[in-house]
């Protein structure tokens, strides 16, 4: 059996060793646009503020695919699946036959449509090239705007700051991490940010990014304002990497729409990872959950089933779990869900600076922020995955005094 994976990041690697476990025999290869061997992405913001080394970030050993007898085909770009032929088309003119195949090509950062976004200064942060580029052209002392308050934003401000560059976020919002937290947990987070010198502007659009003689120097808002700055972090989301694909059925908007078996609508096609709009584990519904955790997960679930087994993904569970200069925010689920029967828990612990907000549904926890005091976090996410009704918890999580540990008495 002949098994190839578009991408070698979470899901794909994932897959593969999945696949390795259930096929010892079978031909697998990798093929990936990216040269570096695989890394860890959620580690990029700590490698550009130095809290951790390059050799800190790669996710395998240097005999990694020797050792799962994997062939990699690194720097090497996918312009076509043909499904009809089942090949995949190379950027080189080469086709790669496969029997089954998996698409985990991942996502790409979303670029605002404005004026001045290809001028020289401008980046985004997704990969480890982006990551090298920012990395030589910031200096101690220079002014950057980050644009996009979501966990990447926040992150790569912070890490500017350690840098020694004066930051300003902006957000189109009215909060930071808008689709994340309530109100008051975003008060908090932009009070940590003020406090370590970062100017915080919501409620502002970028209308253009000037330039002079080809480089950045100043971000222009909506409202008139113009920042003078020397470089442009855009950090306002990511979209998946399916342009790749011709096939109707696979390129769809909001990604490669896939069963709970992690299948394409094409035949003997799988597909994974942060490229696919899969099942939303607490509304059943068709999602868009582009994490870490999530993109392994299904890369487990596809890898087996390429293999032969019958398993089923129950579904992606959002989480983001950001830390900030000992500043902790953990949130998850559904954070503001509609309905008369949902029922919002808060709890605010001026003493320790600790916020915690617990969202109800249908009796069973369905939401979850976390401020400063998170080292519980696991045990409600289990709650929430596990979708168990408040009533036959041992202890009640209403209470004011509740502590997870006493759900075991």
């Amino acid at each position: 059996m002949r098994y190839v994976i578009i991408g070698a990041s979470a899901a794909g690697l994932a897959a593969a060793e999945m696949l390795r476990q259930w096929d010892p025999r079978g031909a697998i290869t990798l093929i990936s646009d990216e040269a570096q061997a695989p890394y860890s992405r959620p580690l990029l913001t700590y490698l550009l503020s130095g809290e951790v080394r390059l050799d800190q970030v790669w996710l395998k050993s240097p005999d990694y695919f020797e050792q799962w007898r994997f062939e990699a085909r690194l720097g090497e770009r996918v312009v076509a699946v043909a499904a009809a032929g089942h090949e995949v088309r190379l950027q080189s003119g080469e086709a790669v036959p496969y029997d089954r195949l998996l698409i985990a090509s991942g996502a790409s950062p979303r670029v605002p449509a404005i004026p001045g976004h290809d001028l020289e200064g401008v980046f985004t942060l997704r990969t480890l090239a982006d990551e090298q580029r920012l990395d030589a052209a910031l200096q101690a002392g220079c002014r950057v705007a980050v644009v996009g308050a979501g966990p990447v934003g926040l992150k790569a401000a912070e890490a500017f700051v350690r840098r020694g560059c004066r930051v300003t976020l902006v957000e189109m919002e009215s909060q930071v991490l808008p689709r994340l937290v309530d109100g008051q947990a975003a008060d908090l987070l932009c009070g940590a940010l003020q406090n370590w010198g970062i100017e915080v502007i919501c409620q502002a659009a970028p209308s253009g990014i000037v330039g002079k003689r080809g480089r950045v120097q100043a971000l222009a808002l909506g409202d008139g304002r113009e920042l003078p700055v020397q470089a442009v972090l855009c950090a306002t989301g990511v979209t998946p990497n399916t342009a790749f694909l011709t096939d109707p059925a696979l390129a769809a908007a909001g990604g490669i729409p896939v069963d709970a078996r992690m299948q394409t609508p094409a035949p003997d096609i799988y597909a994974a990872g942060d490229c696919v709009e899969a099942r939303h584990l607490l509304t059943g519904q068709p999602a868009y959950v582009p994490i870490w955790p999530a993109a392994v997960a299904q890369g487990q679930v596809a890898g087996a089933n390429m293999a032969g087994a019958r398993w089923r993904y129950p579904g992606a569970l959002p989480q983001n779990s950001i830390s900030l200069r000992g500043f902790q925010v953990i949130t998850g689920g559904l954070i503001q869900p509609e309905g008369a029967d949902v029922e919002i828990v808060q709890e605010f612990d001026r003493q320790r600076g600790g916020y915690r907000r617990l969202v109800y549904r249908q009796g069973r926890l369905v939401g979850l922020t976390l401020v400063g005091q998170v080292q519980d976090a696991g045990i409600y996410f289990q709650i929430m995955s596990q979708q168990l009704p408040v009533r036959d918890l041992a202890a009640d999580p209403h209470r004011p005094d509740f502590h997870p540990g006493r759900l075991w008495g």
